[in-house]
């Protein structure tokens, strides 16, 4: 038996509600790969199997305190299970629960009649629409099963779809690398679809990739094809695939379970209301998607505690890997590739069937990002020759080098804020010249606020047809309308700390992978920050200080998929001056020295986020490296921020320790020897990374202040 800490949190469900389709397509995994299930299968889920369903997922959900699911009807095509059936399902699923429930369908598009959109916009069901391309490239093979082409009715339902964009959600496309990558992307660039997913064709080291025995760089000469078509002529395009791989390049989280380690979080539901796991397994052998019971006899937190999903589980972590990918440089970005294309006569103990092409585009991504980013190199400010590490280091001794970071770092953000404000309308624009003529430190005070800063780079984003997407992918469109509530804040409002504020451009770049708190939950929370810095202020008054200083902001958040008693905080280099910190373990509100904790932890981040805009702390480097505090491998930078973190948490446990309440003694106990022991692996791997002299001096620094003082019993 395979055993876990805790299982899965099932948060995406795929609900087979038609086993049947009215295509023919020569890839289906359904269909034409190993497992033959569906003939057996019956054709519609049944109404009694629906209900089940909406037992079982609101009594899943409220278990785990699961704010927010995915639904999607699936196929077969979802469509021959009727209009009137799929909407009175969604409702039946969203009335049963308090949770939101995003529910979307999956369609070739043969079925979406205009009344069919009428009846879906109304139920705010989002619709993908599968389709390879233009019609030289779709009816290769996406057929009937007399062989006749479908591309003129999907053709039309893509028609009706852009006029629908509340419910369009965008295309999937499985490549087919004989068509011209410059056709496919001039074809949905000129739909403007919202989104389209490369898909490459389903393969593993026992059914190749078609095609590529013959030519072995077939595939891999078409994604940087593509990849530069997109680049350079069509940004404006969102394509899920590119943009994934260029957010794991950059060591940001992935949007696909195509590239990068992750976790399990979805399940599938078949028409005879059995429990499977991802359906593209079914490309593997047959029976190998079946998790083992029914709707009617089985819960969904039974089968999320599973040895199916613990296996599955476990191949999507680094040790589950086999060895070839364990020891490659790309296994962070790639994760090994996805789950089904590494199948092999041994079973997943294999990288990637499309090894050699992951290698091959991440090289390239990397290249080609390498060369835009020297080219848009514009000089930086360097430090004076007077900063003084160990004074930055120490909140006490900090206010001459503090002050230049906070004046340097607003002097650039004024700049990019007016240069985007440049492709405002005029209205806009002058009213922005005209608080830059009457009222520069109001301005500079504006351009600071975090909000604004995310705004900003959005627009500036726009303007060059950029789309710049949230952490969980969807498109971040910046309007006016964030600007005119920003021009309306007084000073005292700008310079004042705004905790729980509902402001928009505090919370859309992390568009659904954060839950944040409603005022109900906010408001009792409020005065737990003033004593969680009232803490901070009885023991080190001058880091209350510039806390307050540097900080702008303060978000209380969830994580969605964590356990509801977890504490989460976290800051980002993109909202300068805002930190996200969680306030309430389940029914009751976190300890006030935890939240002290939160606070200085994100704190620190910010403040070292401050200091690597002027100057860098770690060389251009790909190397990852183990942090005693991650079980993920980590870049060099990531590591000295958790240094330049925990040794600060360090001194505030120790002041715990001696002055805190009794209850907290032994865990400050506790948490100084588990830092000490972790800070001294992470000293000895940092000084082994590229640092810049920045770098260095800083490192030196934090390894004096952590040396450990022995202290009487």
């Amino acid at each position: 038996m395979i055993v876990s800490e805790a299982p899965p949190r099932i948060t995406s469900f795929l609900v087979k509600v038609a086993s049947r389709c009215n295509l023919d397509c020569d890839y289906c995994y359904v269909y034409h790969h190993a497992d033959q299930s569906w003939r057996s299968m019956p054709k519609l889920l049944s109404g009694d199997d629906r209900w089940a369903f909406v037992e079982r997922l609101a009594t899943y959900l409220a278990e785990e305190s699961i704010k927010r699911c995915t639904v999607i009807f699936h196929g077969g095509e979802p469509l021959l299970a009727g209009v009137d059936t799929l909407v009175a399902f969604a409702n039946q699923i969203r009335s049963a629960t308090s949770s939101a429930v995003d529910i979307g369908l999956q369609t070739n598009g043969l079925l979406l009649s205009q009344a069919a959109l009428d009846a879906f916009e109304a139920a705010d069901i989002s619709i993908s629409l599968s389709l390879d391309g233009p019609k030289h490239a779709n009816d290769k093979h996406r057929t009937s099963r007399k062989g006749r082409s479908s591309f003129g009715r999907v053709h039309e339902a893509l028609g009706r779809l852009k006029a629908r964009p509340k419910v369009f959600a965008g295309v999937i496309a499985v490549i087919d690398p004989t068509t011209s990558p410059e056709d496919l992307l001039a074809f949905f660039a000129s739909h403007a679809v919202p989104k389209v997913d490369f898909l490459l064709p389903d393969a593993h080291h026992l059914r190749p990739p078609p095609g590529r025995e013959g030519q072995p760089d077939l595939y891999e000469a078409w994604l940087c094809r593509a990849f530069d078509a997109w680049l350079d002529q069509y940004p404006d395009l969102s394509v899920r695939t590119f943009e994934a791989l260029l957010d794991v390049v950059a060591g940001l989280p992935s949007t696909t379970d195509a590239f990068g380690l992750g976790d399990v979080s979805l399940i599938s539901i078949e028409t005879d209301g059995s429990y499977h796991d991802l359906d593209v397994l079914k490309v593997t052998r047959d029976g190998g998607t079946k998790i083992g019971g029914t709707l009617a006899d089985t819960t969904i937190s039974t089968i999320a505690k599973s040895d199916h999903l613990a296996a599955h589980r476990q191949l999507l972590s680094k040790p589950g890997l086999s060895v070839t990918c364990q020891e490659c440089a790309i296994v962070d970005i790639c994760g090994g590739g996805s789950l089904p294309h590494r199948y092999g006569a041994n079973g997943f103990d294999n990288p990637t069937v499309y090894c050699g092409e992951m290698k091959t585009l991440v090289a390239h991504i990397r290249a080609r990002v390498q060369a835009l980013l020297e080219t848009a190199a514009k000089p930086a400010e360097t430090l004076p020759n007077s900063f003084d590490f160990e004074k930055y280091e120490s909140a006490e001794l900090a206010s001459e080098e503090m002050a230049f970071l906070c004046l340097a770092s607003g002097s650039a953000l004024e700049r990019q804020f007016l240069d985007a404000a440049k492709g405002l309308a005029v209205e806009a624009s002058d009213q922005i010249a005209n608080v830059a003529r009457t009222d520069p430190e109001r301005l500079a005070e504006l351009c600071r606020q975090p909000g604004a800063v995310a705004w900003q780079r959005a627009l500036e984003s726009q303007a060059i047809g950029r789309v710049i997407h949230t952490v969980d992918g969807q498109a971040l469109m910046a309007d006016e309308t964030y600007l005119c509530e920003l021009l309306g804040r007084s000073t005292v409002e700008m310079t004042a700390l705004a905790v729980a504020k509902d402001d928009p451009w505090l919370r859309k770049p992390f568009g659904d992978a954060i839950y944040f708190e409603p005022e109900a939950a906010a408001a009792p929370a409020r005065a737990l920050v003033e004593e969680a810095l009232q803490i901070v202020e009885a023991w080190r008054p001058a880091l209350a200080a510039e806390i307050r200083m540097a900080c702008r902001a303060i978000q209380f958040v969830r994580d969605p998929l964590a356990p509801p008693d977890k504490i989460v905080s976290f800051s980002d280099n993109t909202v300068p001056g805002a930190l996200y910190v969680s306030v309430w373990q389940g029914e009751r509100l976190i300890d006030p020295y935890d939240l002290a904790d939160s606070l200085i932890h994100e704190h620190r981040h910010q403040k070292l986020y401050l200091l690597e805009r002027i100057s860098p702390t770690v060389k251009p480097t790909e190397m990852r490296v183990v942090s005693p505090w991650r079980a993920d491998l980590r870049p060099p930078s990531g590591l000295l921020h958790a240094v330049f973190v925990f040794v600060e948490l360090r001194r505030f446990w120790k002041f715990v320790r001696q002055s805190g309440p009794a209850r907290l003694h032994n865990r400050a106990t506790n948490q100084i020897r588990d830092t000490d022991e972790h800070l001294a692996q992470a000293f000895s791997t940092l000084l082994a990374c590229p640092l810049t002299d920045t770098g260095r001096s800083l490192t030196e620094v934090l390894q004096k202040a952590a040396i450990p003082i022995v202290e009487a019993a």
